[in-house]
């Protein structure tokens, strides 16, 4: 999977082909997770559209009929792309349209001769679609084309996350690939509907005790940063308040041979593949400056069942993380605790953490220093994203803070960077990257090769 934004991915020209949707009347009352709340309160003060995207290739040009039928058994396989939010006086409110009523229908909007042309189609037809107080809050989009079609699905994040991409890549070619060989409907694992995990609680953690020790946790973190939130330790060229125009890196990092090593020494040190791979990117940001202890909030999922893994909803929470900048055992080791730590601080919802502060939170930029890790290996149909040209892409909006997606697949590690639109930001992340991959080459080295290594003028 490649994990890119609007304004670099690059897309084939083609013929360009939309499906429109209507539900002719008000749907059920339907309930919205925390997630949503907050996404939506961004939204209702002006915040910028947030919207995801998947993408991948298909053989020869699209079958429209085979896709509207692939559209409409996507749809109602998944209940978030159901939800209807309807801006009111007293706030936002829910609606579910059961998939009988909808209304389809398919449209060429044109043909492209160029990438920059269809990159400009599609991220404008996306930013129109793609706003959560309208329905649908998503895009059913492809390029058709005679040798190799590509087919995308744009949601607005009310809707999914970014496991969400990978499982709407994996279903939407199986159903297609089955509409256009047999005509029949391809059997597909059983999967639980994001509204009814919200509805019945299942979609995040459940509060805890006000004594527990994990609240505990949270306290002391906020509390050791005078309750201010984490921000990129490197120069970004932004004064508090200032925001830019976002920019993007998307690059390479390991090949997986490296990222094997990289995984044994981790095991070796009773830390995990992630937890080194940040180790890592604290000594990268040490090195150029940010301090011996690299402080950063993450995001993990709350899928915790089985038949939660498929379904397309807003499923993480994050959570703080503080790793050493140490490439030693000890380091590693101490890293594996933190990503440990702070996967038992997920279980704590984030309205009760907020709720329990003794002080108002601290938010400098409006932007969060945020990690996200996604191994691609694991997630529904990742062993074929190579073959379809898989893609996630996101919205290009505004930025005024640093945040970095580690996606590991099955050709190794790469990595967006998002961050503000200035010279100093952009050479603090150029040097950041070139750092991080002379990093990840000493990670992989055994201790005592790196105590060599470290030790030679």
């Amino acid at each position: 999977m490649l994990v890119t934004t609007a304004d670099l991915w690059a897309p084939r020209p083609g013929t360009l082909l939309r499906w429109d949707l209507a539900a002719p009347g008000r749907g059920a009352p339907a309930e919205l997770s925390l997630n949503q709340r907050n996404h939506l309160a961004g939204a209702t003060a002006g915040a910028p559209t947030v919207w995801l995207a998947a993408a991948f290739d298909v053989e020869g040009p699209i079958e429209p009929v085979a896709l509207s039928r692939t559209w409409r058994a996507f749809l109602a396989r998944h209940g978030s792309l159901q939800l209807e939010v309807v801006a009111g006086s007293e706030g936002p409110r829910a609606l579910r349209h059961h998939p009988g009523t909808l209304t389809w229908s398919v449209a060429t909007v044109g043909h492209t001769s160029t990438v920059e042309e269809t990159r400009a189609a599609l991220h404008a037809a996306l930013d129109e679609r793609c706003g959560p107080f309208a329905y649908p809050a998503f895009l059913p989009a492809a390029i058709s084309r005679p040798d190799r079609s590509t087919i995308v699905l744009g949601m607005d994040h009310l809707h999914c996350d970014a496991h969400s991409v990978a499982v709407a890549v994996d279903e939407l070619a199986h159903l297609y690939a089955a509409f256009t060989e047999s005509g029949e409907e391809p059997s597909l694992p059983p999967v639980t509907s994001f509204l009814d995990a919200v509805a019945e609680g299942d979609d995040g953690p459940a509060w805890v005790a006000a004594d527990d020790p994990l609240l505990r946790g949270w306290s002391e973190f906020l509390s050791g940063r005078d309750h201010r939130l984490p921000t990129f330790p490197l120069p970004l060229g932004l004064e508090p308040g200032e925001r830019a125009t976002q920019a993007t890196a998307v690059a390479p990092l390991a090949d997986a041979a490296l990222m094997e090593r990289i995984g044994t020494r981790a095991r070796n040190s009773g830390a995990s593949t992630y937890a080194a791979v940040l180790a890592a990117l604290a000594t990268a940001i040490s090195d150029l400056g940010g301090g011996d202890r690299l402080d950063t909030m993450a995001p993990v999922s709350t899928r915790s069942a089985e038949a939660l893994t498929r379904s397309i909803g807003w499923y993480t929470t994050t959570v703080p993380l503080t790793v050493p900048a140490s490439l030693t055992d000890l380091g590693l080791a101490e890293a594996g605790d933190a990503v440990r730590q702070g996967v038992r601080l997920g279980s704590v919802p984030l309205d009760q953490v907020l709720g329990s502060l003794t002080e108002p939170l601290v938010q400098t930029r409006s932007d969060v220093f945020v990690v996200s890790w996604v191994d691609y290996r694991h997630v529904p149909g990742g062993s074929a994203h190579l073959d379809l040209d898989a893609q996630h892409i996101s919205a290009s909006t505004q930025a005024d803070d640093v945040q970095i997606w580690f996606a590991r697949t099955h050709t190794g590690l790469a990595v967006r960077v998002r961050y503000p639109d200035t010279a100093v930001a952009a050479a603090s992340v150029a040097a950041l990257l070139d750092r991080l991959r002379h990093t990840l080459e000493d990670l992989s080295r055994q201790p005592d090769d790196l105590t060599i290594l470290r030790a030679e003028p």
